[in-house]
Parts: structure tokens; sequence; C-alpha cells
């Protein structure tokens, strides 16, 4: 036996070093190697905290500073929307003036001597032509010489100017340094124009310089115009105009209500591939609606503006690259980022803070684990790697506790209501303790003990289990059963704890005696009395229900149809020369069951009753007769001599007391005595049975049969013997003798398979090694041929 636990430990040693090397390596590959395995908790505390609490505030404010930025790029978007806006307000303004010009020259003197002039009817004064365009483009700009004037009389080859009247060859070699008037029909727009019509001279960028020429009929809003007034903005006015209102670094283009480009404007740094692009990106948007428009050109993503003046119809679009379109100064960001970088390092701090209380307990567990372990300490784990295999060693040993406690329990169960039965507590604290941790339930407040008796006709050992079987399964809401094997008073005795005394007037005895009694007869076919205790609100008298029961089962043995008898009962047998029927056999009971306790008390109360006898003669014959009740009993007990009995010293006595005290000497005396031979028969039996099992295992009839022939015990005490000094049945005994004698021949000699078959005590070969691989994993021949590797 020693060997195979041995060799069991080493087994499940193996296999637990396995495991944890498998989870070690699983926690390594998880954690991304050695050296993260080797980071201290405190650390990963304090990254943990870090990383839950200023993870969420670097999202929060990420989300805080994006709603501002878009917030702040709303406003800007509204802010150019605005300049721009702004800028075609005031080129209304200017619109509006030039057309209050242009109503005003029509409605003068000199306008209806127009026509006399082209009759030449009259004469034309230069002088108040000249002055009037001073004053007009005055008007117009306030700014000196930022506005030209002409008035062209239809047909003519001389215009008027601010300077004076002119050629117009010579009026069109002057404008030669904007570009070509003839490339864009001035001449012609000069002599047929019958509305404002506007015409741009010029391109950007071409000589650096361009003007625009907003012409009115004159007379304004006449059907049939006889001159034509000219206005002039050259391109620095415009530009002066459109970057004191709209001053982003844009692309700028200007067109009138019938869609001609009066003015365009290029940012700096444009390649001409840039250049195209955008104005085939005007011509698409120019004539399309929308405020604003994000677009690409050769990869590099620009903002497109267009607005419509109600008034005059002047389209303005501008297109602006993102980083000058949202170009704008705020310290918001700057003080986003400090206050940003100050809670970063607080959430840091607050962090360690937090990492160090909460390691705190790790720490201190630690400390303790490392003054228990020395290993600990160089092993090469975190702490809680440490804690894990630590709580996985305490599990492995309380689950093989518990295996432990689990295989035990039935026996301390049995223990527990054996020491109950027998009176062997001291008090009723340590009686509630140890039911409490054998899990026997006992809460109700009244207690009797029923008895079957192995002496009953129809009795067989093997009735056992199904009797115990039956007291388990009862199922009674106001009774506790518990049942045990008394294997050394050959009966079985039921503790039962009730709620109540009688139910509906019926004593509760009686009922579970009769359902206890047709239990038997049905399932067991036993038709033998069941014996009954009295019934005690104390749970320490438990013992006296159960000797009151085992008297019972000595003395009456036949009732004949009577089904169960209670202790009350045979009371009436009593007659006043007589001490009580019921103390005697309370008291030859407690002394074959070597209970001192309460055969003194049983004793104590024989004597209390005849104490009460007058007649002194009656008195001494009543004690003679005590004396021949426990020297009947003692040769009752087979095998058993007391030692040392003086019967004349136990027969001499001068009083009752000291006649007591002498019987209760020699009650001690028989209990203490007996008690020793008991356990010494018992003991001196079990190891016979265990040697000659230990010594015979080998033969192939070893069996319970041969055993109970052998020891003159039936089959049934042998199995319950084998359970309760073992741990296992007696198959499982021979087996394991059977197997460790089987592993030692196939490590230490050659003996064939066959032969070894034989020699420890099996007939078929095939059913040995079946059983062999269940519990080794392999066959013999394998687990040979493994062991003598291992030894090379």
């Amino acid at each position: 036996m020693s060997g195979r636990k041995s060799a069991d430990s080493n087994t499940i040693h193996k296999i637990s070093n396995n495991v944890r090397n498998r989870k070690t390596l699983c926690v390594i590959g998880l954690s991304g190697g050695k050296e993260l395995k080797k980071i201290s908790w405190k650390k990963r505390l304090m990254l943990s905290y870090i990383f839950i609490g200023i993870l969420p505030l670097i999202i929060l404010g990420s989300f805080f500073y994006y709603g501002n930025r878009m917030s702040v790029r709303s406003e800007v978007e509204k802010s150019n929307a605005a300049k721009l806006s702004l800028v075609l307000q005031k080129m209304d303004y200017i619109t509006e003036k030039m057309n209050s010009v242009a109503y005003h020259f029509s409605n003068t003197s000199t306008a209806e001597n127009l026509n006399g002039v082209r009759n030449k009817a009259i004469d034309i004064d230069e002088g108040m032509i000249q002055s009037q365009l001073a004053t007009y483009a005055k008007i117009i700009s306030e700014e000196e010489n930022a506005t030209r004037m002409l008035l062209y009389l239809r047909g003519d080859t001389y215009l008027y100017t601010i300077e004076g009247r002119m050629k117009y060859l010579e009026f069109e070699t002057q404008m030669q340094r904007y570009g070509d008037l003839n490339e864009v029909a001035f001449f012609t727009a000069l002599n047929s124009i019958i509305t404002e019509r506007t015409i741009h001279v010029g391109a950007a960028g071409e000589n650096g310089d361009s003007i625009v020429w907003f012409l009115y009929p004159i007379p304004y809003m006449n059907n049939i115009p006889i001159a034509t007034m000219g206005i002039g903005y050259d391109e620095n006015m415009l530009n002066d105009l459109i970057e004191t209102y709209y001053p982003l670094n844009s692309s700028i283009y200007l067109f009138n209500n019938q869609m001609t480009e009066i003015y365009t404007s290029w940012t700096d740094g444009l390649t001409d591939a840039d250049k195209k692009e955008i104005e085939d990106q005007i011509r698409m948007w120019r004539r399309q609606g929308g405020k604003m428009e994000k677009i690409r050109i050769n990869g590099r993503q620009y903002i497109l503006m267009q607005d419509i003046s109600a008034s005059s119809g002047f389209t303005m679009l501008t297109i602006t690259s993102k980083e000058d379109f949202y170009a704008y100064e705020s310290p918001f960001g700057i003080w986003f980022t400090v206050l940003l970088l100050i809670a970063l390092a607080g959430g840091v701090l607050l962090a360690f803070l937090m990492s160090r209380t909460t390691y705190e307990p790790v720490r201190k567990l630690m400390e303790h684990i490392s003054a228990e372990d020395v290993e600990t300490e160089s092993s090469g784990e975190n702490e809680f790697e440490k804690i894990h295999h630590r709580w996985e060693d305490i599990q492995s040993k309380n689950e093989e506790l518990n295996a432990l406690v689990n295989r035990q329990r039935p026996m301390v169960v049995s223990s527990c209501l054996r020491k109950i039965l027998k009176g062997k507590f001291e008090n009723r604290e340590e009686m509630e303790a140890m039911m409490k941790s054998a899990i026997i339930n006992m809460n109700y407040p009244y207690f009797f003990v029923l008895l079957v008796s192995a002496h009953a006709e129809d009795y067989a050992p093997e009735k056992n289990l199904k009797i115990l079987s039956i007291t388990e399964n009862a199922a009674f809401s106001n009774l506790h059963l518990y049942g045990i094997d008394m294997l050394k008073d050959d009966s079985i005795a039921i503790i039962v704890n009730s709620m109540e005394k009688e139910t509906k007037d019926v004593d509760i005895r009686e009922m579970v005696a009769e359902w206890l009694w047709k239990e038997l007869k049905e399932n067991c076919g036993m038709r033998g009395p069941v014996y009954v205790g009295r019934i005690y609100a104390d749970p320490m008298e438990i013992c006296r229900s159960f000797i009151e029961a085992a008297a019972l089962a000595d003395d009456y043995r036949i009732l004949g149809n009577r089904h169960f008898l209670l202790f009350e009962e045979i009371q009436g047998e009593e007659t006043q020369t007589q001490y009580p029927v019921l103390e005697q056999a309370v008291y030859i009971q407690c002394l074959k069951q070597a209970n001192e306790k309460a055969a003194l008390e049983a004793l104590h109360n024989m004597i209390h009753e005849v104490e009460k006898l007058k007649s002194f003669v009656m008195m001494q014959c009543l004690c003679f007769d005590i004396i021949n009740v426990a020297i009947r009993t003692l040769d009752s007990m087979k095998g058993f001599e007391i030692q040392n009995l003086d019967m004349k010293k136990l027969c001499t006595f001068g009083s009752l007391s000291e006649f007591e005290e002498k019987v209760s000497a020699l009650t001690v005396q028989i209990c203490q005595q007996y008690s020793k031979f008991k356990t010494k028969q018992n003991d001196q039996l079990k190891a016979e049975i265990l040697n000659y099992v230990n010594g015979h295992y080998g033969d192939c009839g070893m069996g319970l049969d041969l055993l109970s022939e052998q020891f003159g015990i039936s089959i049934n005490q042998l199995s319950r013997f084998f359970k309760q000094e073992t741990g296992c049945t007696f198959i499982q005994y021979i087996t394991m003798l059977r197997m460790d004698k089987a592993r030692e021949l196939l490590m230490n000699t050659d003996i064939p398979v066959k032969d070894i078959v034989a020699q420890i005590g099996y007939i078929d070969a095939a059913n040995f090694v079946r059983k062999f691989k269940g519990y080794e994993g392999v066959t013999p021949g394998q687990y040979r041929e493994k062991m003598r590797k291992k030894e090379l």
C-alpha cells in the first residue's frame, strides 16, 4: 500500500507541474514575453490607472477641441461669406452711383444739346462736359484719378474725357497699357449699346494691369441713344476695394449679369496647371448655385465660395486654399494644450497615488508569502502569478482535503451517531459542534430511539443497508431520522428528532414505529418487532432512550401479534416489593454496553426506590437481588471475567449508602474492564482478519464467504468492517494488494505475465490486464518496459 501511495503522489506531483508549466507558458505568450511578465504589478496598476483615467481625458479633450475647432470653422465660414457679400454690396453701391451719374447726365441740358451737336446745329461746350465728367468721377470715387470718365457722341471720331477732347485713336493708344480695345470691340460697343454694358480690357497678369469699363447709353434708359458714357475702373482700384473687404489670399473672379468675366485676381504661387484647373472649376461653378463647396485641384484641397448680387447681378467667386481659408489666430489652442498638459500631469500623479494605495494589500500578502516560501523571491514571476500559483496549491490541497473529508463523512456521521447513542459527549455544546461538522440536523425539541434487533427470526445481515436506506429516504415534515448500524450490538438504531410528542392525540413514537414496521415488511420482508425508548427533550438523553430500547430487545424478543413495544409498557410488571423493572433493564443494558455514566444513574434510581421501603429485611433482599442482577449480567458476557472481585466484601454492608458505594464501585469496575476487553477483542480480531487477507490475497478463492467461514462473522459485518477500517470495499482492498504485488514483480523480475497472474490470485489473464491498464494506463508489458527504461 505504501508503494502505491508513493507512486500516486509522484504521478500527481508530475501532472501538477506539467499543468503549472503549461499555464505559465500561456501567461508568457499572452503577456508578450518574459520581459512583460516580470513587470511589477505596482507598475501595471499605475499604467492601468493612467490608461483608465487619462485616456478618457484625452478622448474628451479631443472631442472638445474638435467641437471647438468645428465651431471656429463654422464661424470662419460665416465670416468669409459675410466678407464676400460685403464686397458685392460695395460693388452694388458703386454701380448704383454710376447708374445715378448716367441718369443725371441724361437729364442735363448738355445731354439735350447733344442731338443738335451731332447735327452740327450748335457747338458743344467742351469745358462744361469736362467739368461735369470730373464732378461725376469724384462722386463715384473720392480718390483722385481713381476713376476714368469718357463721353462719346456716336458717329464722331472724337470723344471727351476729364483731360479734354481727344481723337478716338489717341484714346485707343492710351488704353494700350491695359490691352487692345479692338479685341473687345470697344469702339463698336460705344456706337451700338442700348443698355448698360461692362467690358474688361486686359487680363490678370498681362502687363500687370487691366481696366473695367462700365458703358451707359445716353440718354440713359432711352430706346434711341445718341451718345455713350464710359466709367472706367482700373485693376488697382478693384484690388484695393476687394482687399479692403476680403483680405484672404484667394483667386478671385468677378462676372457681370451676362456672366462676362470683368475681373480676375490670382493668388501667389500658382502654376500654369493650377490656373488652368481653377479656370475649369470657375466655368463649371459660376452658373451653379451653392454658397460654398470643397474642391480638390491637383491633389490639394480648396474652398470655393460664390455670391450673387440681387441688385446688380454681379457674381463673385473665390477659390482659397484650405489652409488660408481657415487661417485664424486664436490663443485657444495654446491655452487648451497647457490645461491638457496640467490635467495629464495631475492624472499621472493621481494614478501613482491610487496604484500605491491599491497595491498595499498585495504587498502585504507578498510579504506573507515570501516569509513562508523563499523560492518566490527568485522565481521570476510577478506578484499576481505568485499569488495565483499559491492559490492553486491551496486549492489543490483543499480539493484533496475535501475529497478525503467526503470519503470519511459517512464514517464521521456514523461515529457521531454512535457517540450520541453511547453517551460519550461531556456536554451539549460538544455534541452540537460535532453534529454540525457531520451535517446532522436535529433542531426539533424531542428525541427518542427505535431499535431493530438482529435477533429477530427473519433478520438477515444483508438487510441492514435496506433498513438504513429506508430511514435515509424517509420524508416527514416534522421528523428527522438517522439510522446507524450498531455493529457490536447486532442491531440497527434509528434516532428520531421530532417536532412534537403527539400527532392527533397519538403518541408520535407509535406512529413512527408503525410506519417503520410496515416499511420493513414491504421492503425487507421482516416481521420482527420494533423497540422504542422513552421520549426526551434533551439530546444528551438520547443515549438513555437507546439503552431502554436495547433493554427491551434483550428481554422481550417475542411480542405475539404486536408490531412494536414502548419502554413504558413493561412498567406494569412491577410489584410493591420490587425495584422498578424499567431501571433494572436499563442497568443491565448499560453494563453490557460498558456505559459507566448511564449504569451508575440507573443503579442510583434503583437504590432510591429500595430506600422507600420501611422493612429492613425487604431492603436487604432487594439489595442482594441487585448484586445478583450484576453477577448474572457478568455471566452473560462471553469470554469476560472480572478481576479482583471479592463477593464476601461486596455482600457485607451495614447501611444502604454503604451498599450503594460498594455496588457503584463494582459497576465502575465492570464497565471499565469490559470496555478494555471489548476493545482488545475487537483489535485482535481486526488484526487477525487483516493479517489473514494480507497473507492470502494470492489465493484465487479469497472472498468474503471464505473469511466469514474462517472467523465466524457474517458477510455483512465483514463488508462494513473493511469499509470502516480501510476506507474502501473488500474487493478494492484485495485488488490494491494484488496490483502492488504485480507492479513489484514486473519491475524486479522477469517472470512472465501469465505466471504473475496466477501468482497474485487471478484466473483470467485478460481480466487482470484490463484491471492493470485501468490502474496504470498501460498494459503490464508496457509498464515493465517503461520502468526499465527509467532505470537506464
